[in-house]
């Protein structure tokens, strides 16, 4: 299992590595059929942010400007996929700022996961290609517009977070203030590996552990629209 996203979710909370690649604070975006060049361009990205060129161990990230904020990306299977570390995410930055031209297009299957770490919380969003796009704070279920409720990717994603603890009971639910404090205090640690997992249980989607961490996959540039 190597190649599982499960750990990613198990660094959240390092700082970000100083070695060659990453581990902590990494978000994720991706989309299955879509090639990876075009999820990179629905994020601002041209030839020459696109064409670097560089692994992510030998690129040197004071030699870029504003706008610009690096990332890897890869594909796995039908899926490409974008890692962003630092806690930084481009896809959910743009879509905060309104940018609609990165909202998955019909017949899409999408996921971000959104590590949010200098502020919390950390974001789960998701599209079954069945209209709509559903999304959720970690520990709660996805929720969000779809043309007829709740859409059976959705609704099996949610099945897979529940089956891996990464759904918490209401705060309602527990007898004392006291009873509350110590789940979460049990069940905090668990909760970012297990919203990976159940992502990655869901989609397929595997990414090299090794390849991530030795920083040997190829960077390119998104357009930042907070810079």
């Amino acid at each position: 299992m190597s190649d599982s996203i499960e750990w990613l979710g198990g660094h959240c909370f390092e700082a970000p590595m100083r070695g060659p690649g990453m581990r902590g604070g990494v978000s994720l975006t991706a989309v299955r059929g879509l090639p990876v060049e075009d999820l990179l361009r629905r994020m601002g990205a041209g030839d020459a942010q696109i064409g670097v060129r560089a692994h992510y161990r030998d690129f040197d990230p004071l030699s870029i400007d504003d706008p610009w904020t690096p990332c890897v990306y890869g594909t796995s299977g039908e899926w490409s996929y974008i890692l962003e570390d630092s806690g930084v995410c481009a896809w959910y930055q743009h879509w905060a700022d309104g940018n609609s031209a990165v909202n998955p297009h019909d017949g899409e299957e999408f996921v971000c996961l959104y590590a949010n770490v200098a502020v919390q919380p950390s974001w789960l969003f998701y599209a079954a290609g069945e209209g709509g796009l559903a999304r959720a704070e970690f520990r709660h279920s996805l929720t969000g517009p779809a043309s007829d409720g709740e859409s059976s990717g959705t609704r099996m994603l949610n099945s897979r977070l529940r089956d891996n603890g990464a759904l918490w009971p209401d705060r309602d639910e527990f007898s004392s203030d006291e009873a509350w404090r110590a789940f979460v205090e049990q069940s905090s640690a668990r909760l970012h590996a297990a919203v990976w997992r159940s992502v990655g249980e869901h989609t397929g989607l595997r990414i090299p552990r090794a390849a991530v961490e030795s920083g040997d996959l190829p960077v390119a540039l998104l357009l930042d629209p907070f810079m």
